[in-house]
């Protein structure tokens, strides 16, 4: 009995101190490749929990959350769940993710809009609809297709609001502006690979890119190389 005391204890002690298992915030819905989270190979089915760091050499992973928010990270990417706190009917009350660099696409799910936050070294993005892509590397570009962010440039009160149907802006030094569309057609082939193809896309995290086609011009042969010539396939 007195043993039994103790192995209860220590494992209260433990959970206390904050060693308990952390909950899973996300499960891995479809990955090319072989992306890690805090450096754990992922595979489908597999959980994502707060202040994991998600890494993606080539390929990508797409994340569903709780909450039905869907986050693909791409290729040559990196990204933190800074925060995630769940209130109860499957929403969550703040969801913070640090987007180090990359290509990244975001759909919102059932909590609120104020609850999301996205930030990177230089720039913050206020959502304030449901579907967009971005992307993080001396700047942060953003394309936005259902709905409506606001982006911001960190260290100045420069801010654009971006609006659906393929509009898209960027954060420079010290301001904040929309993209024309030969940018944004510049941009894409290097930087929003999925506004080109979401082959590579569970149905899910698919959106519609039509009101994209007469403002890009696809570059054959060149810009982001999203995903391996024969990709292993993990998805279901």
């Amino acid at each position: 009995m007195q043993f039994r005391s103790f192995v209860v204890s220590i494992a209260l002690f433990f959970a206390s101190a904050g060693f308990a298992e952390a909950a899973a915030i996300a499960k891995v819905a479809g990955l090319y490749g072989s992306p890690t989270a805090n450096g754990r190979v992922l595979s489908v089915g597999a959980q994502v929990q707060e202040h994991d760091k998600i890494a993606v050499s080539s390929g990508n992973v797409q994340l569903l959350f709780t909450d039905g928010t869907k986050l693909v990270v791409g290729a040559n990417s990196t990204l933190v769940i800074e925060k995630y706190l769940m209130k109860g009917n499957n929403s969550v009350s703040s969801f913070t993710v640090d987007a180090l660099r990359g290509t990244f696409r975001f759909i919102t799910g059932s909590s609120a809009k104020a609850a999301y936050d996205i930030q990177t070294a230089n720039a913050t993005i206020g959502i304030r609809g449901t579907g967009f892509d971005f992307w993080v590397d001396k700047n942060t570009g953003v394309v936005v297709l259902e709905g409506k962010v606001r982006l911001c440039r960190k260290g100045s009160n420069a801010c654009v609001d971006i609006n659906p149907n393929c509009q898209a802006g960027i954060a420079e030094p010290g301001k904040a502006r929309k993209l024309s569309n030969s940018e944004l057609a510049t941009r894409a082939s290097i930087h929003l690979p999925y506004l080109q193809s979401q082959a590579f896309l569970r149905q899910a995290f698919k959106l519609n890119t039509s009101s994209c086609r007469d403002k890009l011009t696809v570059i054959e042969g060149g810009g982001l190389q999203q995903n391996p010539t024969s990709p292993r396939q993990q998805d279901r």
